[in-house]
């Protein structure tokens, strides 16, 4: 019973939740306010937070029959008998519970008895965690709505790079927007290969996808787009804030070049899977490779 746990808590999609994390955490070393109580607690808390929303996605995609027998990827666990509804929904409030009091203690940490620093962080994580459910749970799933990539830009990008940057106290005027919004963009490039891939199940469900809204062609565009973005939020931020000899760090974007050019020219289903693992796995790279960097700088 544990390992269809393990299974539905889908581990292999840390690596890239994690790094936008990490990212904020190694921004706060190079601006000199970096914790190591507040690093791990956040780590700890984006955890519970992509574990809440692998189990959300379970429960919802097997409610609405997203997960049936054309679907491509690995067999989810409510959806295939092996959990039953009612002990995912379980785990759901369960995993929400531990978010809320890892977060109380974060904020206390973080902030001690400052009120409006505890009102701003706890609309996000409020907002975090509607994110985790409503992807494919609820009437009006906006995963089912192709709305996907923008609460991905958000949560992926936005919030936990720069959100979680604030979290240690950092200046306002040395807030990672550009790497913020890097990540953002190519962690929508991630959900973008795996609904390129899905296009004919999706269809067939009724899941609306961006990627299914624009169509084959234009979602690959979109995609190269996605990738070529991102490269030039990078590449602001390392041209205005690092030493010329950190451009070395572009050659771990290298694999997100030549994987765009292969989502871009192919349309077999199975090229696309190894591609989004390839996308997912090089964005996280790339993002610890950075981060990396910005902690020797420190």
């Amino acid at each position: 019973m544990l390992s269809y746990w393990i299974q539905a808590m889908r581990l292999r999609t840390l690596p890239l939740s994690l790094s936008g994390l990490v990212l904020g955490g190694a921004f706060a070393g190079f601006d000199h306010v970096f914790s190591g109580k507040i690093f791990w607690l956040s780590l700890l808390v984006g955890v519970l937070l992509q574990i809440l929303s692998n189990f959300a996605n379970d429960y919802g995609d097997a409610q609405k029959g997203a997960d049936g027998q054309m679907r491509q990827g690995p067999k989810r666990a409510v959806s295939s008998g092996a959990i039953s509804q009612k002990e995912m929904l379980r785990a759901i409030i369960f995993t929400a519970v531990l978010i809320v009091l890892f977060s109380a203690v974060l904020f206390w940490i973080s902030f001690g008895k400052n009120l409006l620093a505890w009102g701003i962080f706890g609309f996000l994580l409020c907002a975090s965690v509607w994110a985790a459910l409503s992807y494919t749970m609820g009437k009006n799933p906006y995963g089912y709505r192709a709305r996907g990539d923008f609460y991905v830009f958000i949560f992926f990008g936005l919030v936990a790079v720069a959100g979680s940057y604030c979290l240690y106290g950092g200046s306002f005027y040395h807030l990672p927007g550009f790497p913020a919004c890097g990540a953002g963009l190519l962690s929508c490039a991630v959900l973008n290969v795996n609904n390129i891939r899905d296009m004919k199940s999706d269809a067939f469900y009724g899941k609306e996808t961006l990627a299914l809204r624009l169509g084959a062609e234009y979602a690959r565009y979109y995609h190269v787009l996605l990738v070529g973005s991102a490269f030039l939020c990078w590449l602001v931020f390392f041209l205005v804030m690092l030493p010329t000899a950190y451009l070395f760090l572009f050659l771990f974007y290298l694999p997100l070049v030549y994987s765009a050019y292969i989502v871009y020219t192919s349309h077999d289903v199975l090229i696309l899977d190894k591609q989004l693992k390839i996308t997912a796995m090089a964005t996280g790279i790339f993002h610890l490779a950075v981060a990396a960097a910005l902690f020797m700088t420190e």
